[in-house]
């Protein structure tokens, strides 16, 4: 009954929030991106990897140029993007350049003769789709199988959580990484280790989303060389074709690509959770200490087996830790949560009391918020501060939650190993 009971809450949950984001967040955001703003069209995330494979594939055109960049700009906003000398990343207005490796195009050719209409519609069920089945991925690999209402529960609560739904919204190729993530870490715990790196090598189509996880992955390649070389081997293998692949069909790409690197971190800088909550200075120097701390939790979990509960956990503690060290503060990039958060819920009866509380407490927030915020404004009322976006607020802190609740139970792990060298999954059936 229990599993029941989480599954009605999660539908719950998931449809107040959904009923809040159409009823009232997306027609803001609308009014003020386009009715009021400087937009032309809202047309996600997935426009720019769109035109930019289309120019390279058929037209033969550098989807980096100046010349596409205009383009893509006239199709956002209806005219042409010049910024200010002076302009700060705050100030700056989204250049919408294409700053993905070339060989992204490859991933999106599939959609090159659709109409954008097209592949607007159709993008977030498939991206759907794929986040679905990594979720079930990360269940096996965490060999966690409680009964299907309980996972029933958690897939509905996922779809529920902002991330995942400005990501949808989107059409973000982040939610595409994700899976990607899973199906590394899933192909690990069965030990196809070469078709492991071989995933992990085209996840670094958004190489800021997954530049921690792969020195996790690199770095528990070292701890078994012998056994497990053929991921290490795999990835740069891979990486290697798919450079090649790309200087083929673009000669010099990474020199463009680096270019709109550096354009894109001047107009849409977001600093890592560390630096926004402790400045840029503090903020710098403890996201450099905590990427040494998870460098050195990576060599003393070097030797964990790919299928036990140290690999993945020591995993969800690297994933959680990004959005603290790495420029992903778009809230779509808290997708590398889902780990984590599974993670935790596993070990649910585990937890201390005062942590089950405040977890409940940030998780059921959206929910919460959403439903006051539907009481509170009629529908087509647009204010003029951010109130609206109230239920995303404490999202910026869960990863800081998640990281104190996966290093404590890292810590009773280190405590217990002596013992069975493994902890117990509690579920929460």
């Amino acid at each position: 009954m229990r599993g029941w009971l989480w599954l009605l809450m999660s539908v719950f949950l998931t449809a107040s929030t959904w009923l809040y984001v159409h009823r009232i967040l997306w027609p803001w955001q609308h009014h003020v991106n386009v009715e009021v703003g400087t937009m032309k069209a809202e047309l996600g995330d997935l426009y720019t990897p769109w035109a930019g494979t289309r120019e390279l594939l058929l037209n033969r055109r550098n989807p980096y140029s100046q010349e596409v960049t205009d383009e893509i700009q006239m199709a956002f906003y209806g005219r042409i993007i010049r910024q200010a000398a002076n302009a700060t990343p705050e100030s700056a207005v989204d250049e919408q350049r294409f700053a993905y490796p070339v060989y992204v195009v490859f991933l999106m050719a599939p959609a090159v003769n659709s109409t954008f209409a097209e592949a607007q519609t159709w993008a977030p069920v498939i991206l759907a789709v794929f986040t679905v089945i990594g979720l079930l991925l990360w269940f096996d690999t965490l060999r966690w199988l409680p009964s299907w209402p309980t996972i029933a529960a958690v897939l509905v609560f996922i779809f529920g959580t902002p991330p995942i739904i400005q990501a949808l919204r989107l059409r973000q190729l982040g939610l595409l990484v994700g899976f990607l993530l899973a199906l590394a870490a899933w192909c690990v715990s069965r030990n196809r280790l070469g078709i492991a790196g071989v995933v992990l090598a085209i996840s670094t189509i958004k190489p800021q989303m997954v530049l921690l996880a792969l020195l996790w992955f690199l770095c528990w390649s070292v701890g078994d060389w012998h056994r497990r070389w053929r991921l290490p081997a795999a990835l740069v293998g891979t990486l290697a074709v798919l450079i090649g692949a790309g200087e083929i069909i673009l000669p010099g790409w990474p020199r463009y690509f680096f270019a709109a690197l550096q354009a894109y971190r001047h107009y849409t800088y977001r600093p890592p959770l560390l630096e926004l909550a402790l400045g840029h200075m503090l903020g710098e120097i403890l996201a450099g200490v905590a990427i040494l701390g998870l460098l050195a939790l990576a060599w003393q979990n070097r030797k964990e087996p790919g299928n036990s509960p140290g690999f993945t956990r020591t995993l969800a503690i690297f994933l959680a830790a990004s959005p603290l060290t790495m420029p992903l503060l778009p809230l779509f990039n808290h997708l590398l949560l889902i780990l984590p958060i599974i993670v935790v819920l596993r070990d649910w009866r585990s937890l201390r009391a005062p942590d089950r509380y405040i977890l409940i407490a940030v998780l059921g927030w959206p929910a919460i918020a959403s439903i006051a915020l539907l009481l509170w404004f009629p529908v087509g009322s647009y204010p003029s501060n951010r109130i609206l976006l109230l239920p995303s607020l404490l999202s910026l802190f869960l990863p800081f939650l998640l990281i104190i609740l996966l290093m404590g139970r890292q810590t009773i792990a280190n405590r217990t190993s002596t013992y069975d060298g493994n902890i117990k999954a509690m579920p929460l059936q």
